[in-house]
């Protein structure tokens, strides 16, 4: 950005030219870089609005007790909404919570919700990186294991440390169905000697039921 100093008898310039915005802040007329537009078709929004449109039109499509179900286990998991929003209404916000975790690891749409107990994940031994891209984790099988997923979730790593929350944080890797231990995770950001990064560890069930997450800085 540079400051722009006009003669008396040179107009002012507004707008964008070739690559360059021309616009005015407190320090008086100014020229930057024009910014790239925001795509907002890219691959993965498409897919996501996809998943949405899937997710809704499956749930709405339910019998009448299934989504009464869903409204159960909706009150059962503490998932509200705003003006005391119905039971249905309820069930569906409860139904997207689990169903989209389930469609971006690759599993399908669940009719009848799961039972309302906990996802009990893996026993964590060891988290380890292996290179600027590969996460090594350990762990002793949790009980029922069969037909879960482990994922890695992780922010943005930088230099020194930050305070990473997990609203900035994205998905990096799903497993398989019932992985063995070891098992590598690839990242979805590269890492850089010297860099630090926050990540989490949970499990997921076909359904989209996740258990809770455990926290690492490496």
């Amino acid at each position: 950005m540079a400051i722009i100093s006009y003669l008396p008898d040179v107009d002012e310039i507004n707008g964008s030219r070739r690559g360059l915005t021309f616009d005015v802040s407190q320090a008086g007329p100014i020229v930057k870089r024009r910014p790239s537009p925001v795509n907002h078709q890219t691959n993965l929004r498409m897919v996501i609005r996809l998943y949405l449109r899937q997710t809704n039109a499956f749930y709405w499509n339910l019998t009448a007790g299934q989504k009464t179900n869903w409204g159960i286990l909706a009150a059962a998991e503490g998932v509200t909404g705003p003006y005391g929003m119905t039971k249905w209404q309820a069930g569906c916000a409860m139904f997207f919570k689990i169903a989209l975790n389930a469609l971006i690891a690759g599993d399908g749409l669940y009719a009848n919700h799961p039972p309302h107990n906990p996802v009990t994940p893996p026993t964590w031994l060891t988290v380890n990186r292996i290179d600027k891209d590969t996460i090594r984790v350990t762990f002793i099988p949790s009980a029922q294991w069969l037909q879960k997923r482990i994922y890695l979730r992780q922010s943005k790593p930088g230099p020194g440390f930050r305070n990473w929350n997990q609203y900035d944080s994205y998905i990096a890797e799903y497993s398989e169905l019932s992985p063995g231990s070891p098992h590598d995770f690839k990242t979805h950001f590269q890492h850089l000697t010297g860099w630090h990064g926050r990540y989490w560890l949970g499990t997921q069930r076909t359904c989209g039921h996740r258990s809770a997450e455990t926290q690492y800085d490496l």
